[in-house]
């Protein structure tokens, strides 16, 4: 027999024709898989918001799993104490062995090996690890990809417009911080560039930090307003699991001081031209001595810069193009879910950053709720109604 890892034990977990129907914690209660969860492929738990059913009562949790060969392996790798695990509901083991007393209040520990082996025709031969999690979707032909993968121009023209509502969202929120905020719009702008600058982990703490050294006090030297905006960061409990060392917050601190110090990004604030010339020049100047990458720059630029010029009527709407932002693993999921397994990433969106941004909120609006049945979601139904390529 083939080894068994935990990437097996990972696909058994997600994959509903490879998971055992029945499964029961280690205590008896009965436990139904209303949704695996979202395969995470960042630091932290194996699956972020599953969706399960316990005992008779069928109480429903939701929250995340994490999956390991042996129970052990939990306290093994310092779960316990990690304060991204603290959210796990499920400890999903291969193996049997002793129950970890460090898992978060309420988890449940789940032997899902002797479920599966009670299956006499199970091997691990039967399960191609490549195609997870990506290609193991719903079964049947996916009515998204079948309409939008097949037609690059309407695919394009459908993340474009997501992108655009995603873009009017965010200028909603900002005109509503700029309305409790009269006369602090440049702090509002710092603020936001600051949080974008977190990323996704620390993105509040950033905002934190912008708030304990205001841009009215924060220095004009770098060296100056590296060590204030440091200091306040040191209040702070920083999310560093996956980090790698030259992406700490530290650094992104540092990098901060950098960017409001040595580069026009505050003078963005009145930025109203948004042509393909003026947005690369923007990210260039953003980047400045390479103080940040170009992919977060036009993140900044798309999340922040635009935005705000919408809520502050300086543009209209976002433009057809922006500079492309790194892509992200919401973005590479929705991509395949959307176009296809065997999808040209240049041919629908990677060049475009506004059509990466569409795909961030085809993300949060389907593809995170209705996962992962295809079929329930109500934009499956609505790319059935799409005009087919010659009919327009």
């Amino acid at each position: 027999m083939k080894t068994l890892t935990e990437r097996h034990v990972q696909a058994i977990w997600y994959d509903a024709a490879l998971r055992p129907p029945r499964l029961t914690t280690r205590r008896g209660s009965a436990v139904r898989v209303v949704s695996p969860g979202e395969w995470n492929l960042e630091a932290g738990p194996d699956f972020r918001n599953a969706v399960l059913e316990i005992g008779r009562e069928r109480r429903r949790v939701v929250g995340d799993v994490e999956i390991h060969l042996c129970p052990g392996d939990w306290d093994f790798h310092g779960h316990g104490t990690d304060p991204l695990y603290r959210n796990v509901i499920a400890h999903v083991t291969w193996r049997c062995g002793p129950v970890p007393s460090s898992l978060p209040p309420g988890a449940v520990s789940i032997w899902i090996g002797r479920f599966a082996l009670a299956n006499a025709s199970f091997s691990p031969e039967q399960i191609d690890l490549t195609a997870y999690p990506y290609a193991r979707l719903p079964g049947g032909v996916r009515p998204c990809e079948e309409r939008l993968g097949r037609d690059p121009d309407l695919a394009r023209r459908v993340l474009t417009a997501a992108g655009r509502h995603r873009l009017r969202m965010k200028a909603r929120r900002l005109a509503g911080r700029l309305c409790s905020a009269i006369g602090r719009r440049r702090q509002v702008f710092y603020e936001e560039v600051m949080t974008a600058l977190g990323y996704k982990r620390n993105a509040a703490g950033f905002r934190h930090v912008a708030e304990r050294v205001p841009l009215d006090a924060l220095p004009a030297d770098g060296d100056a307003a590296r060590a204030a905006l440091l200091a306040a960061g040191g209040f702070e409990e920083w999310q560093r699991g996956g980090n790698r060392p030259l992406n700490t917050p530290e650094r992104r601190l540092a990098s901060a001081a950098a960017v409001f110090t040595a580069t026009p990004t505050l003078t963005f604030v009145d930025e109203s031209g948004f042509s393909r010339e003026e947005c690369r020049s923007m990210v260039t100047r953003m980047c400045g001595e390479r103080y940040i990458g170009r992919g977060r720059a036009a993140a900044i630029l798309a999340n922040v810069v635009v935005p705000f010029a919408i809520a502050e009527g300086r543009v209209a709407e976002a433009p057809d193009w922006l500079p492309p932002e790194d892509i992200s693993e919401p973005v590479r999921l929705t991509a395949f879910r959307l176009l296809g397994r065997d999808h040209n990433p240049a041919a629908f969106y990677s060049g475009n950053g506004l059509c990466i941004q569409g795909l961030l909120q085809i993300h949060r609006d389907y593809c995170l709720h209705f996962h992962p049945d295809c079929d329930s979601c109500s934009l499956a139904e609505e790319s059935r109604a799409l005009p087919k390529q010659g009919d327009l």
